[in-house]
């Protein structure tokens, strides 16, 4: 089973009416396809919204975050994520432990800021709209 980790822009960008390219992970994750992951870093991120003020707001997006598995940050991917900081890989604690998280557990890494872990060799990202051939790569399928 494909394992994907969903940044916090792709979350925010989909909650906000700005794309809705996450529908399509949403439904192959119903279909057993694929399992969607995040981390309490993009729970951070994606609460730090001003609109979350609002309680049925706020609501709906407690519902919304338990539609993905929910991975903990471990001693090891601290560990991991400082070495990334220290070698420079990338710039931000945040983006330091999600792709921690997504080396740790072999999640391939949904996110809009390719960028930001563009330097980060161990990882495996795409932009939404590569993820098709990357999880066909990843299974031998292509």
């Amino acid at each position: 089973m494909n394992k994907v980790f969903i940044d916090s822009d792709i979350l925010i960008d989909y909650s906000k009416g700005y794309s809705q390219e996450l529908d399509k992970f949403i439904k192959d994750q119903e279909k057993g396809n694929i399992q969607l992951y995040i981390n309490p870093v993009v729970i951070t991120e994606f609460f730090t919204d001003k609109n979350l003020r609002n309680l049925k707001k706020f609501e709906i997006a407690i519902e919304f975050i338990s539609i993905f598995n929910q991975v903990d940050i471990t001693k090891n991917i601290g560990m991991l994520a400082g070495k990334l900081l220290r070698e420079n890989q990338t710039s931000y604690l945040g983006d330091a432990l999600v792709a921690a998280t997504c080396i740790n557990h072999d999640f391939l890494l949904v996110t809009g800021n390719t960028k930001h872990f563009k330097n980060i060799g161990e990882l495996k990202f795409a932009q939404p709209t590569g993820v098709v051939k990357i999880l066909k790569k990843i299974s031998g399928k292509t």
